[in-house]
């Protein structure tokens, strides 16, 4: 998180990456919380290195040490947990259309060669 804020905001980065420019002008109307990073850096940053590593071993009581921690409502830390919890999902069921692209199968449009 400390990395990516070093190079600057959401849409400079956007408008770093090939492609995404359009993405930019979308987030711009979204009106994107740019605190929003903040919020989460001090949440990641309340958690335990092992609690870092391994999300699923965050319990009832870990989340309230954890709000309690950053200043936030346990509630934030839920909605961050399955937040993180979705792209992970996400991140698996593409991976898994990449190998199926790769051996052959028919590529979306957005995926190389």
């Amino acid at each position: 998180m400390q990395q990516i804020k070093k190079l600057g905001s959401l849409d400079t980065i956007l408008g770093m990456i090939p492609g995404m420019g359009g993405i930019s002008q979308k987030l711009k109307e979204a009106n994107v919380d740019e605190k929003e990073f903040a919020r989460v850096e001090a949440i990641i940053r309340s958690m335990t290195p092992k609690e870092r590593q391994k999300p699923e071993i965050i319990n009832g009581s870990r989340r309230k040490r954890i709000a309690a921690g950053c200043g936030m409502k346990v509630q934030d830390v839920n909605r961050l947990l399955k937040n993180f919890d979705d792209s992970k999902k996400l991140m698996k069921k593409m991976q898994g259309m990449a190998k199926f692209a790769s051996k052959g199968g028919k590529m979306l449009p957005f995926m190389h060669k």
